[in-house]
């Protein structure tokens, strides 16, 4: 029973030698309309998210841990959801749902 116990976790210690492979360096641009009849452009990358609304600022947020879904968040704007459907929001707004344009 040892020997089986001692063989796990030598194989656990070697796992975590191993290295990581890089996060993904490309950029996947994105394009959502609100339900408040606004257009988002966001560009996501492994470490943010620049978002495009017309009419402000860009904001480029940075990646949050969250579980299945993904959260940039930052002074109070906050993008979350999933690929086809995200919430937005910006300071002083109300949030908003949005739907993947393309």
């Amino acid at each position: 029973m040892r020997v089986a116990a001692a063989l796990i976790a030598t194989a656990a210690l070697a796992a975590c030698q191993t290295p990581c492979p890089a996060p993904p360096s490309e950029t996947i641009n994105a394009t959502y309309q609100c339900e408040d009849g606004s257009e988002l452009r966001v560009a996501y990358t492994f470490n943010s998210a620049t978002v495009q609304q017309e009419g402000y600022t860009t904001v480029v947020l940075p990646s949050r841990i969250t579980g299945a879904a993904f959260r940039y968040a930052e002074g109070g704007a906050a993008l979350r959801g999933r690929m086809h459907e995200i919430q937005w929001t910006r300071p002083g707004a109300e949030e908003t749902e949005c739907a993947r344009a393309s």
